[in-house]
């Protein structure tokens, strides 16, 4: 049944209901006016917010250090407002891996190596280290150096290395640290490696300037998205004496005192760096050029440089940690150094201290072991702090108990 249209003498009675449902609309057009407002509003505030200066606590040791723990927490958008606060790195210290070379028979250094990376929580895979005998004549590189590859030991020293590069390559492995068998580290390495990923990717004056770190926020590479190699193992060698601007002074707790560290790196701070002391600090430069390879990270395009440059592709003609230094040098590869180094050398006082210094290797073996070993230039050194992991008397701790 259909119900017959209101006169104009009834119209009346539907008033209210007209009313009723303008108010609505008109209430809808408000709301959306203020979800608009609102939405203006909260961009406004997070814009302000992403592009205000940062707050930097200025160090009496030269520089704007700022600290990795001095960050808000208002907010958890840290792209908005400020970058997380630095954590411990993990069991491969933020890299994909942690693959040392070591020679098949140095089992030795491979016990040692597999003791202190438990008692640090970190996780390495061992390559094997190769012999010049092992390099077939058909597979050897183009020499365009002064000296006789067959002769030095240095073809097996390139030969494992490049091996680890061609491994990365291979495996796609985005990140490594490339360690020797021989290293020592601090107890507090997570804590040491954890703190500069957090600056080199939140607090990198380097790459960025003092004004606009905030650039990198949004990267989310380990150490940040801009290297090949970052050296942190060098026994030696000297910053781009043209561009001494180019570095950072960083916060480190675990940061050695000057006295403690090798004169190589007292000469660094002293000289380069203009720096009197190095405890609680560390200094991030652009690597330039390094001596020895005892540790250095790589990226997997890094990785591909080095191979291409070095042997790989290309001829070369010295050894390994030269050649990969002048290519820093030329520019061919770029990345970072930390100073003085997070990794050191354990040195046993003997022939075991080498595999390829034949001056080393003729004398004679030590008979102390691991525990007559030193390192120079940790504050904590892991290799040392084992006696004291592993002291233990089972019957002198029970001898006051009676069952």
């Amino acid at each position: 049944m259909f119900l017959p249209l209101p006169t104009s003498d009834k119209l009346g009675v539907l008033e209210p209901f007209i009313c009723i449902d303008t108010m609505r609309a008109l209430q809808g057009i408000r709301t959306s006016q203020v979800l608009v407002a609102s939405i203006v509003i909260l961009t406004v505030f997070f814009t302000v917010s992403r592009f205000a200066p940062e707050r930097f606590s200025t160090n009496p040791l030269g520089g704007n250090v700022r600290n990795s723990t001095q960050n808000s927490k208002t907010s958890p958008y840290f792209n908005w407002q400020n970058p997380p606060e630095a954590q411990p790195a993990n069991a491969t210290l933020d890299f994909q891996e942690i693959i040392y070379l070591s020679m098949p028979y140095r089992t030795d250094r491979q016990d040692a190596l597999s003791l202190i990376a438990a008692a640090s929580g970190l996780k390495l895979t061992m390559i094997p280290g190769v012999s010049n005998d092992d390099v077939h004549p058909k597979a050897m590189p183009a020499n365009n150096g002064p000296h006789d590859f067959t002769k030095k030991a240095w073809l097996g020293v390139w030969r494992a290395h490049a091996n680890v590069w061609r491994y990365i390559i291979d495996n796609d492995v985005q990140s490594a640290l490339i360690i020797e068998d021989d290293v020592d580290w601090d107890v507090n390495i997570k804590d040491i490696m954890g703190n500069l990923n957090w600056q080199l990717r939140y607090n990198n004056t380097v790459r960025w300037g003092q004004d606009n770190v905030q650039q990198g926020w949004d990267e989310e590479c380990a150490y940040g998205c801009d290297w090949d190699d970052i050296f942190l193992g060098q026994c030696g060698g000297n910053p781009n004496p043209n561009r001494l601007d180019l570095m950072s002074v960083i916060p480190d707790k675990d940061g050695p005192k000057l006295r403690d560290i090798h004169k190589n790196w007292q000469k660094e701070f002293t000289e380069m760096w203009n720096l009197t002391e190095s405890e609680g600090v560390r200094v991030v430069s652009p690597t330039y050029d390094p001596i020895c390879l005892q540790a250095y990270a790589v990226t997997r395009m890094g990785a591909m440089r080095l191979l291409y440059h070095i042997g790989g592709w290309k001829p070369f003609g010295n050894p390994v940690d030269n050649e990969v230094a002048w290519r820093n040098v030329e520019g061919k590869v770029s990345g970072y150094t930390l100073s003085p180094p997070a990794f050191v050398p354990w040195k046993l006082g003997g022939a075991q201290d080498s595999d390829n210094n034949p001056e080393v290797k003729a004398q004679k073996l030590s008979n102390k072991g691991q525990t007559g070993g030193e390192s120079v230039g940790l504050k904590n050194s892991v290799r040392k702090s084992l006696a004291k992991l592993f002291q233990k008397n089972y019957w002198q701790d029970r001898e006051d108990e009676l069952r």
